[in-house]
Parts: C-alpha cells; structure tokens; sequence
C-alpha cells in the first residue's frame, strides 16, 4: 500500500498529542514565570532575510515555495522559515518603535528544514524558543535564558515521571576565537578547526586528533594547514583540562576565558547542572559568545535536546536589508525541539505518561434517558471536567472499550433508576469501585476523585 505521508512530517495519535500539548503548557508556564511574552511571525519569510547570516549550511536546508503550476521557474521571493531566531530578529526590526528593550519574547512555532531522512530529524517539527533582545545586554540575560530553559525541561521531565538527569554544556565562542589567535589560527584553516570542535562527540579520538573529519562525518578537504601536530596536541590538553584548574597567562585569552567561568560559577549558583565543554561551538553563523546545548544524562545518543547562544550581529544584519536606521541590538536565547524531543523519549521507552483524552465518559445504558445523560453530562463540562457522552446503543463491554482507549478514568451510569433518585453511579474504570452519588454532589465528587487518580 501507498504511504500517503510525506517523510519527516510526523503526525501523532490523540493520546501522544495530548502529551505533546501537556509538554507545550509546562513550556509555556515556565518562560512566562521567567518574564517573557508570546509572539507569532508569519511561516513564511523573505529569501534574503533568511539566508542574511547563515552561510551555505543553511540555504541548503531552505524550503522555497513556488506555483505547482509553473514549477521552479516560478520560485517565490519568500520560502518557509527554518528557525525562529532569525524571524525574530527580523521582528525586532519591523516594530522596533513599538517595543520595550530589552524585549523578552518566546515562540512555539513550527519551523522546516530539508534535514536528510534520518531517525530522529525531520523536515517539520516544533521549536519553542525564548529570546531576548537589547542595546548592550550583559551576560546575566545569557545566563537567565539558560537557567529558563534548564527549568523548563526539569518541570517537564518529573511531569513524565521521567527519572532521568539534565547536563547543560556551555561554551562560549570569543573564547575559541581568542584561543585561535593566540595560536595564530586564521583563514580556512579556523574555520576548520571550528568544524572540527564540533565532530568531537561524533567520531572518534583518534580520528578527532587526526584532524580528519567535519561534523558531517566527511574529510576535510582543506585541512588544518597551519596548526602542527604538536601545537594541535597542546590545543586538545587545553580543551580537555577542567574549567576549575585553568588560567592563561595571555591577557585576551583570559579575559574571554573570564566570561566563561563567570556564566558558569553563576549557573552552578542557582542549580543548574552546568558543564564547560570547549567542543560546543553551535552550527550556525549567527553566534558571537555564550553557546549551550542540553543533553540527558548518559543519554548522550539523544543528542542535544535544547540549544541556543549569543547573537550579537543578526539584528544589524537584517536591518541591513531594511533600510531602516536604528540600534545594533544583540540577542541571546535558546530553543526547545520540541518534535524531535518527543521523538527520542518514545523511542527510548521513556514516554510512559498516560493522559486522560477527557476526565469522565456518561455511557449509554439500557432504558436510560437521553435528556437526563446529556443534563449530567453538561453539568460536568460547565464545571471545567472533560467529558465525553456515549451516544451509540452498544454493549457495555463494547463502551468500557472505549473508554480504555482514551485512558478515560470514570465511567458515569445515568440511568432510569439513577433519574428517579436524582443521582448518578460513578464507577472507577480501572478498579471497578462505584459509588453512588446525588447530582447536587457529583462535581465536587469528581473533582476530589480525579486529584486521587491522576
């Protein structure tokens, strides 16, 4: 048979969107504690904003837009945007005379990128990010953001009853770029080297100390020409030295190793597993300073489940493009991948979480009276509790069915003995316990009930 999905466009059951959605409220509750608001920026964006700092890595990963019609030749001017950092960015530019800085935003949004079919990548997924973006911020934002970002995914994982530790690795870019020039590291060859950090966690030592391979896995055709093997040994001892036990004599390199050390005494400070890995360097061109990405603890074949960093040039960049005069505003944030996070815990058998599609279902019972189920029925819905009414005459075994399908908890008996009484049967679907209720009680009742058993 013909699959009629496209690939790396996921779609799920209402009993793991419902998950999915409970993932998205706890997001939402957390960046809102921290102090920021919501906006929305259209899915599509100009060619020429998107590609503004991002380098041929992302143009290849660009979803254009054209007339079916037509085809190619009749390419947009505009194309799906891949993050939401650069749309924010562009944002900031747009309405700029309306806003207050620094400006606190985040975003839960679908984004596209023409990622390879592989486990775990798709070419449409959920980012939920949290950025700020001001005149001269200083580096309490990039730790704020962090410190958001690491709470988020704790409440979210012991909502999960996922018992599992959270490590958030950081580094920062003016300290490799000072590392660099110390060591006279320039040209193509930096960024190799740059390329080279980042295949770290994705070969092999050796392979790494050979200088061989790019993230991608591929070699490096240009190599690292300036960087002797000897010099390049002293390099890796660097990388590899605990934060606590370094100090440079150079000046530069210490002041943006200073950096560093500062975000992560602070981080530290307030509970966040923080770790100093100089192998992080973040993919994109955008990034100046301070760059994070999280990882589950001894999960590291997860890969990293929220990233982010400083971008101190994109706002410039873009207002470029816009003609319009104004600030240099620099930004730092980070995103939740939200689709892909969800991905990685089904398939590591860590989403266990069962959520009710609705709190309570009023079954069809033999003689009952469709008004009196519909009253009981809406009474509940008035007061805030999910429920479902049993409209089709079928066997209770066939409605109880029904019922476990959609981790429904409470089965209510609204029949013509419960009408005469006034009252309804509740009966517990997964230890079978009833009781008898009068209306007048039965909100209160479900209400203290579903505290009990969710």
């Amino acid at each position: 048979m013909k699959n009629l999905i496209p690939g790396g466009f996921p779609e799920l059951l209402p009993e793991k969107k419902v998950i999915e959605n409970s993932m998205k409220d706890i997001i939402k509750s957390n960046y809102e504690k921290f102090g920021y608001v919501n906006i929305e920026t259209p899915s599509v964006e100009l060619n020429e904003v998107l590609t503004s700092k991002g380098g041929d890595e992302v143009s290849k990963q660009i979803f254009g837009l054209y007339g079916l019609k037509q085809g190619a030749k009749d390419m947009k001017e505009y194309a799906l945007h891949f993050d939401l950092t650069v749309p924010f960015a562009r944002y900031v530019v747009e309405h700029e005379n309306e806003l207050k800085f620094p400006f606190k935003r985040y975003q839960m949004q679908k984004v596209w990128r023409g990622e390879r079919q592989q486990r775990g990548r798709f070419k449409e997924f959920t980012q939920c990010d949290v950025d700020v973006i001001g005149d001269n911020l200083g580096i309490e934002y990039d730790i704020e953001v962090i410190h958001t970002l690491y709470n988020t995914i704790k409440d979210m994982f012991e909502f999960l009853k996922i018992n599992r530790g959270i490590e958030v690795h950081i580094n920062n870019r003016k300290f490799i770029d000072a590392l660099c020039g110390f060591y006279d590291i320039t040209g193509e060859s930096k960024k190799n080297f740059y390329e080279l950090l980042d295949s770290y966690y994705k070969t092999t030592e050796e392979e790494f100390l050979k200088g061989k391979y790019n993230s991608d896995g591929e070699q490096i055709k240009k190599g690292l020409s300036n960087i002797s093997g000897k010099k390049f040994e002293e390099i890796f001892e660097i990388l590899k030295t605990d934060i606590s036990d370094l100090q440079f004599g150079d000046k530069n390199l210490q002041e943006n190793f200073e950096e560093v050390k500062k975000t992560y005494d602070s981080l530290k400070s307030k509970g966040v597993n923080v770790v100093f890995d100089p192998f992080i360097t973040r993919g994109l061109d955008y990034y100046t300073g301070t760059v994070f990405e999280t990882f589950v603890s001894k999960y590291f074949d997860f890969g990293s489940i929220c990233s982010g960093g400083r971008y101190d040039g994109l706002v410039g960049d873009i207002r470029k493009l816009s003609g319009k005069k104004g600030k240099n505003y620099g930004g730092v944030g980070g995103s939740i991948g939200l689709t892909r996070l969800f991905a990685r815990l089904e398939d590591s058998g860590l989403l266990e979480k069962n959520i009710p599609l609705s709190d309570a279902i009023v079954l069809n019972v033999p003689n009952s009276n469709l008004e009196y189920r519909e009253k009981v029925g809406n009474l509940l819905r008035d007061s805030g509790i999910k429920t479902d009414i049993y409209y089709p005459e079928a066997k209770l075994g066939k409605q109880f069915s029904y019922a476990t399908s959609k981790n429904i908890p409470l089965g209510i008996f609204a029949g013509e003995e419960e009408e005469k009484n006034n009252s309804v049967k509740v009966k517990d679907l997964d230890n079978r316990d009833s009781f008898e209720i009068e209306t007048n009680d039965l909100v209160k009742f479900i209400e203290n009930k579903l505290k009990k058993i969710l």
